[in-house]
This record gives structure tokens, C-alpha cells and sequence, in this order.
């Protein structure tokens, strides 16, 4: 294990301490070059950790290009039109396979002829590194890097482990020596980030000891060699470092530099990382990983499997609806929650009144009874309550709210949305979170529920037992959130973060399912289900509107019309085609979700993904997406099966009534008075000041 205490920096180059430790010199680079104390067969190596155990077959040799020979190749390189790649970070490559009759020792991987012609410079450097290694790349990949987009390090301890995310240059073991990888920056400098895990698998991040690993400084014009061990055994990064704050003014202006990769590896390097390990490594415990989370067994795993065929049950049998409550300064008033469960109806009858439901009120902590210690950031009134923790005047009127809705609960007929309601009270102050958490453990017994924070409103017809019907006939659907203002454009935000080359993956993600495939009148642009969307004010009518027309501008809606057009023969007459879109985030907004997935994965102590006294998608929603970062985006994303409903309309289907604000109407009405008051007040100190002034 790492040590204890840790902070997080953006790697600049003062940001390490650089050492240096002597590595073998490659036998054919720069030969006419003198030796230094009779060491001629050693190189010295910036390193950050002098105290690792240098693993076998990594070599380097400091200005292995000239000046020229550097500036030379990369105006030739620049030439070339670049392609984004990478999820984790958008990085700009261009990929050249060097023609067969130039690998000249050949004998683990591809042999396809280049279709894009290498550059003079380029074959240069192609034969002085196959002169200098003793073997020939058969691969070169330029990647563009800007210095201003520093990576995130971890360092745990004073002196310590520098973390960053590493990976395996290869996933199956080389069969032959030839194998290797050759790195040059050109333009500027860069790091290269080595750490050997426990065990050689994707999930291990445990390091093999406290000292297996360091940073190694890579100057401009530098080559370094990975081979054998080195190459097998050890993860590996590069990323780009700004020189020295100090020294800016002596460096180019130019931001963007290039590090040239020149590799050979197997032909199997191209196949996803999980499904090869999959295949050839033994599973791991969960204690195995540094993180708590065995990212091998992390998670829903059923894999593609054929829709199931034997029909829903009634909603009522296999949905039950929590609703989430806690202290808002409006109590004892029950208007808020009143107002969520009236729009039940948008959800049809029998999630309105035929499933069960309950309210899970959240306890308090008691602020000036001489027993509770608050913190500081917790003294604003506001602030504090939306944390539990509430004076003793606001204690008994939350007590007063439970009172009335226990009553609203116990005297509702069938047609009310109270009806078949429960009120789970819980003792002491949970948070969100842990009491949805202790909810689903103890209070419900269907495969589903509908979570629905007290608050939150539904606001035109949802296709509610739609859904419901395709997630029951596609079990990797795990989970479906109502989309909601911040997240109506997903797709856009997706594009806009991931860049264009997961594009494709992302569309192929998106299920257009025949269970969704609804009333054109009620769902898509042209229904009528958003005529009858209650708006406070002209101006919220206004905003709107004006995001309904950047809606229908966005990639999210213009993809969807392009498959309308595409695929408008398969639809039956009068239907519409709404979609499930993957997320990276788990939205505490309402939802349905898989009460196994939810109980048994999200909340399982051992992952530590839900935070105490947080919300759920606070803490989950980032462990989501590092599990994407090193699982890739299908393998990740299966994982969680979490999905955003979209009838593509432009209008969203749920929003927020924003209980830590609400005002009854009776506090509007006090609040309009002391208003008037106070302007009277002020009319009649102007009118004695004209008087005074007259007389």
C-alpha cells in the first residue's frame, strides 16, 4: 500500500525532484560520442524515485536527434492531417505502419503495407532506431501534446509515490525478443511514468513495493527503449511537463509538441484490454486493488444477451416508488411533497395509485441542545439544515411534518396518490444517501423501484410503465433517469469533453428499443403532451421556449432526426421512437432502477462508492467514470447499465420545486405584506421630508 496522507498537484516540472541513476546505453546510439569515467556502456537518467529497482531492458540516450534533425522532422510531421483519440484525455495522432520489406527483423506482429507514405525524416529516424536497437518498428504513432494540459498527480506521503493513471504497453506476452517500444519528444519536454503492479493484471494497483516505481524526465530530442521486463511486467504513461515557471521566458512559445512512438508488439495488442485479460489472467479479490474495487468482477457482467420474452407482471408487482424527505424550512406545511405526489399522475394510473410507496424521512441532528457539535461551514441556518442538522424550533415543526403526513397517509382513499403509502422514520440524521440506502435493505421487496427525492415533479405525461416494460425485457438496463433541464443535450456535453472518436462508440450505445416506440402525439416535437406544462411566470415560459430552440439546433436532437429519416419505414404509422442514452453519471433526479443493482452493487460497503451524509451521485458518479477510463467506454458503462429517457421534444420531463427555498402561500402573502409595510414606511419618511422642505 501506498503511504498514508497524499495531495494532488498538476505536474510541472518544479513540482519534481529530480535525481539521477545510470541505465545501460544502447550499443548503437551515437558511437563517436566519448566516454565519461570509462562508463561508456551507461547513460544517466533523470529519475524522481532514485531508490527503484530499474527493471530490465529500459534504455535511453539523450540527444538522439540534433537540433536540426528534430526541427526538420517535425515541420515534415506537421504537415500530416492528425485524428483524436484517447477517452480519458482528447489527444491528436497520426498513425504511420512502416511497408514489410522495412521491418527487417520481423517476427510478432502485423506486416500490412503503410497506406499513408512515411516522411524522409521519419524513415530516418525508422533505421537509426532499428540500427541503434537491433530491431526495426513496424508501427509509428505521432501524438500531439500541449504543455499547458498538465496531468493530475497524486503523491502520497512527503516523498512519496507520484500516482497517475498507468497502463500496459501490451496485452499479450511478446514470443519474441524483438518486441519493443521507442518514445522521442520533439519541441519540449515530457515524462514518463513507470510503476510495477503486485501482479500483472488490468484491476492490480497495488505496486509490487513501496519503491517500484518512478517518473523518468525525458528532454526534448531524447530516446527511450522499453524491452522485456520493462516492457511486459511494468504500466507505463507519458504525459507532457511545462518547463520551470521561471524559465518560460527562455523557452518557445509554442505550446504543442509531439512525442513519436516507434513500436513493434503482437498482433493481439489491438483487442480490448478486459476481454484479453479476461481470457489469460486469473481473477482477483477485491483486496487486491489499491482502490478497494476489483474493476475484473466490479459491477453488472451479463453481457449481451437476447431480450426476454415472457411478459411484464402488473406495474404494482414489481414497482414501488421511495420518496425521499428531509427538514426544509417550509415545515410543518406539507405543500412541497404534496405537489410531488400529485404529479404522480403524469406517470399513469397505476404507478399513481396502484404501486406502493414510501416516504423515508431522513432524522436530525438538534443543534443548540448542548449536545451536537457543528461545524463551522455548517453555522448558516440555510446551509445547516440542508445537512440535517436543525435548531430546536425547527426540530418540532419537522416533527409537526411528519405528523401531517402520517395523516395524509392514513386518511387517503384510493384516489389519492397517498393511498398504499408507508412512512419509514428514521432515528438519527442518515443523509440521502444511507437512507435510500437503508430503504432498499429494509422496506422493499419488488425487483424495482422508482426513487424520488421530495422536490422533485414530474411535469407532463412519462411513459413510466414503458419504461419499466424495457427494462424488465432487457435486464442490462439497470437503470433510467427522466431527463431533466441540465441534462436534456447529453450528447452534446458527451462530445464536447470526449471529443469526436468516441462519437461513434457513444451512438452505438444509444437504444432505440420497440417498448419505447410510443404515441407521436404524446411523445417527440410534434405531441401534444407539453401544452399543459404549468409555468410560474411568463419569463420561465420564455426560457423555456428559448431551450427548446437550442435543443433543436444540438447533435443531441440532430442525430435523433437523422435516424428518423433513416429508419421513418420501420416505424408504424403515428409512432414515435424515444431512446435510451448512456450516461456517465448517476443522477439522484427521479429514476427506476434494478433494486439488486442498486442494494447489492451501488451500496455494498466494500466498494464505498455512496458517501455518508452525501448524495448518491456525488461520489458514485466519478468512481463511474474511472471504471470507464480503465475499462473503456461499452465495458465500463455495462458495468452501471445507466441510462437517460429522451422523447426528443425539446421539453424535459422532470423539475425541481426547490424545497430549501419554498414558500408557502401563506409566507408569500406575509412577505408581499412587510413589503408593502416597508414601503409605506419609506413613502411617508419621503412625504415628511417634502413637507419639512416646504415649510
Amino acid at each position: 500500500m501506498a503511504p498514508s496522507g497524499s495531495k494532488k498537484f498538476w505536474a510541472k516540472d518544479d513540482d519534481f525532484q529530480w535525481k539521477t541513476l545510470q541505465v545501460p546505453k544502447l550499443t548503437g546510439a551515437n558511437p563517436g560520442d566519448p566516454s565519461e569515467d570509462g562508463q561508456e556502456d551507461f547513460q544517466m537518467m533523470d529519475v524522481s524515485n532514485d531508490q527503484v529497482p530499474l527493471p530490465s531492458g529500459l534504455t535511453v540516450c539523450k540527444d538522439f536527434l540534433s537540433q536540426e534533425e528534430a526541427s526538420n522532422l517535425y515541420r515534415e510531421i506537421q504537415c500530416y492531417e492528425f485524428s483524436w483519440e484517447g477517452f480519458e484525455q482528447r489527444r491528436k495522432v497520426k498513425r504511420f505502419m512502416v511497408p514489410k520489406e522495412e521491418t527487417k527483423d520481423n517476427d510478432c506482429g502485423s506486416t500490412t503495407t503503410s497506406s499513408t507514405p512515411i516522411p524522409h525524416n521519419l524513415q530516418l529516424l525508422i533505421d537509426r532506431v532499428g540500427q541503434s536497437t537491433g530491431h526495426f518498428p513496424q508501427h509509428v504513432c505521432v501524438e500531439e501534446h500541449n504543455s499547458l494540459h498538465t496531468l493530475k498527480v497524486t503523491q502520497y506521503g512527503s516523498n512519496g509515490y507520484n500516482s497517475v493513471l498507468t497502463s500496459f504497453e501490451t496485452l499479450v506476452q511478446p514470443e519474441s525478443t524483438s518486441c519493443f517500444v521507442a518514445q522521442i519528444p520533439l519541441g519540449g519536454s515530457a515524462v514518463q511514468h513507470l510503476n510495477k503492479p503486485k501482479r500483472r493484471h488490468p484491476t492490480c494497483f497495488d505496486l509490487e513495493s513501496t519503491q517500484h516505481w518512478t517518473d523518468v524526465r525525458l528532454d526534448a530530442n531524447t530516446l527511450l527503449v522499453k524491452q522485456d521486463d520493462c516492457l511486459w511486467n511494468w504500466r507505463s504513461r507519458v504525459s507532457a511537463i511545462p518547463p520551470p515557471a521561471d524559465n518560460n521566458k527562455n523557452q518557445d512559445t509554442t505550446t504543442t509538441f509531439i512525442i513519436l512512438k516507434l513500436y513493434t508488439l503482437p498482433d493481439d495488442n489491438t483487442t480490448s484490454e478486459s476481454s484479453s485479460f479476461a481470457n489469460n489472467m486469473p481473477s482477483m479479490s477485491r483486496k487486491d486493488s489499491s482502490d478497494g474495487i476489483d474493476y475484473d468482477a466490479f459491477g453488472y457482467m451479463g453481457g449481451v444477451q437476447p431480450p426476454i420474452d415472457s411478459p411484464m407482471p402488473p406495474l404494482q408487482d414489481i414497482l414501488t416508488i421511495i420518496v425521499t424527505t428531509s427538514p426544509i424550512p417550509s415545515n410543518p406545511s406539507t405543500d412541497v411533497i404534496e405537489k410531488t405526489f400529485a404529479c404522480f399522475s403524469q406517470g399513469g394510473t397505476e404507478f399513481a395509485y396502484h404501486c406502493r410507496k414510501v416516504i423515508v424521512c431522513d432524522g436530525v441532528r438538534t443543534q443548540d441542545n448542548g449536545e451536537e457539535v457543528v461545524s463551522r461551514k455548517h453555522t448558516n441556518p440555510k446551509q445547516a439544515m440542508r445537512n440535517g442538522i436543525c435548531n430546536v424550533e425547527q426540530t418540532d415543526r419537522y416533527q409537526q411534518y411528519k405528523q401531517a403526513l402520517r395523516h395524509l397517509c392514513t386518511t387517503a382513499g384510493p384516489d389519492s396518490p397517498f393511498w398504499n403509502t408507508d412512512i419509514e422514520e428514521l432515528p438519527t440524521r442518515h443523509g440521502y444517501g444511507f437512507a435510500l440506502g437503508h430503504t432498499l435493505r429494509e422496506c422493499i421487496t419488488t425487483p424495482y423501484v422508482c426513487v424520488i427525492q421530495h422536490d422533485r415533479t414530474i411535469m407532463r405525461p412519462t411513459p413510466i410503465i414503458e419504461t419499466m416494460r424495457a427494462m424488465w425485457h432487457h435486464r442490462h438496463i439497470k437503470y433510467v433517469t427522466m431527463s431533466m433541464r441540465s441534462n436534456l443535450m447529453y450528447k452534446d456535453y458527451f462530445i464536447g469533453k470526449y471529443g469526436k472518436t468516441y462519437h461513434a462508440d457513444f451512438d452505438d450505445m444509444i437504444l432505440r428499443l420497440p417498448q419505447l416506440c410510443l404515441d407521436a402525439s404524446l411523445y417527440g416535437p410534434d405531441s401534444h403532451s407539453t401544452e399543459n406544462i404549468t409555468y410560474n411566470t411568463p419569463k420561465v415560459r420564455e426560457s423555456y421556449q428559448g431551450l427548446r430552440k437550442n435543443y433543436l439546433m444540438s447533435k443531441t436532437y440532430q442525430g435523433q432526426h437523422a435516424w428518423l429519416q433513416e429508419h421513418a419505414h420501420e416505424l408504424e404509422p403515428g409512432k414515435h421512437q424515444l431512446t435510451l442514452t448512456p450516461t456517465l453519471f448517476w443522477y439522484d433526479n427521479v429514476h427506476i432502477a434494478e433494486t439488486a443493482h442498486y442494494r447489492d452493487f451501488v451500496f455494498d460497503p466494500i466498494y464505498k462508492m455512496v458517501k455518508k451524509g452525501g448524495f448518491v451521485e456525488d461520489k458514485l458518479s466519478p468512481v463511474l467514470t474511472r471504471t470507464l477510463e480503465k475499462l473503456g467506454l461499452r465495458e465500463g458503462h455495462s458495468r452501471f447499465g445507466c441510462y437517460l429517457l429522451d422523447d426528443h421534444s425539446g421539453y424535459f420531463f422532470t423539475g425541481h420545486t426547490d424545497g430549501g427555498n419554498y414558500k408557502t402561500k401563506a409566507e408569500k402573502m406575509a412577505l408581499k405584506e412587510q413589503s408593502l409595510q416597508a414601503e409605506e414606511t419609506v413613502n411617508g419618511v419621503e412625504q415628511s421630508r417634502r413637507d419639512n422642505e416646504a415649510l
